[in-house]
């Protein structure tokens, strides 16, 4: 074995080790939290599972758990469709805003004080004007957003599972009541009913941490050869993630953390550090801002060993 080999064998094993270390500090801080039952159907996923990946842009996938089993990736699908649509218009900015909000991702009057403008993507607005403007250009936004998943990652398994959008839109008022502001405002292309059932059905996007971690890497790796998004586009959904991908907890995040994520009611967490890699955990009790508390701890752990931060 060369010496440059062996020193890959060595890095890849210390990531390896540094996974199970933060798997075992997350499963830890997993009792803290609650399985959420805001969507009906994820109320029943069993609190003791846990799955952990790292992907490097080197070409290193480690696992730990239940890293390989789908899951209801939630609101990481937000990530997934509002680079799609970058994609295809990297001038959509223009109907969405960038900024962090302390209003939590359903707030329809943060919209009416925006004058029906999204706040960012990833609040509940800005994800339904990205997957409305998606549908326009493909007629398909929940087939976009999969097959931006399925191409960043190789994995031709993810699916959106029928059942969970059914009971997110049978138990989901509030996202009904932002699109109707949304209308009111113009901000929609499409009829509200399109729009919705496309949200739903893209928010049931079920798909592994491992998966996951692997199709995030084109936001790590800027090299012309991976390159999915241009480099001006990559740099700003990393620097929203960081501000907003949290929610009202972004703040928190990037004073312990430091690096890009976003998280999910489903209990994924997607963490970004440009330049090396990325790390996706599955662990659904969710703690008081609605990520996982298991995810989060995991992630902040890895990071503190790896010496992952944008900072």
């Amino acid at each position: 074995m060369s010496p440059q080999l062996a020193r890959l064998e060595t890095r890849k094993d210390q990531l390896q080790e540094f996974v199970e270390l933060a798997a075992a500090h997350g499963r830890s801080a997993a009792g803290t939290g609650q399985v959420s039952i805001q969507v009906p159907a994820l109320g029943s996923v069993p609190a003791t599972k846990f799955g952990m990946a790292v992907a490097t842009i080197d070409g290193d996938v480690l696992t730990t758990g239940d890293a390989t089993e789908q899951f209801s990736i939630q609101s990481l699908s937000k990530l997934f469709a509002l680079c799609a649509l970058l994609q295809r218009d990297p001038s959509a900015w223009e109907h969405i805003g960038w900024g962090p909000t302390d209003s939590g991702y359903g707030s329809v009057a943060e919209l009416e004080r925006n004058h029906g403008r999204p706040r960012n993507p990833f609040v509940n607005s800005g994800a339904l004007v990205v997957t409305d403007r998606l549908m326009d250009l493909t007629g398909d936004a929940v087939g976009a957003t999969i097959d931006l998943l399925t191409t960043t990652s190789g994995d031709t398994s993810i699916n959106s599972d029928a059942r969970v959008a059914l009971s997110e839109s049978v138990a989901d008022h509030r996202n009904a009541a932002i699109a109707h502001v949304l209308a009111e405002h113009g901000k929609l292309v499409n009829g509200i009913d399109r729009v919705l059932t496309q949200y739903f059905a893209q928010c049931a996007v079920a798909a592994s941490a491992q998966t996951v971690a692997k199709a995030a890497l084109f936001l790590a790796d800027r090299s012309a050869e991976q390159e999915i998004l241009d480099g001006a586009s990559a740099r700003r959904v990393n620097a929203v993630l960081l501000m907003s991908g949290m929610y009202g907890a972004a703040g928190d995040i990037a004073y312990r953390i430091g690096l890009p994520a976003k998280s999910g009611i489903g209990g994924g967490v997607l963490a970004i550090m440009p330049g090396l890699g990325t790390v996706c955990v599955w662990s659904p009790p969710l703690d008081d801002d609605g990520n996982s508390a298991g995810g989060v701890a995991a992630i902040e752990e890895f990071a503190r060993l790896a010496g992952w931060s944008v900072f």
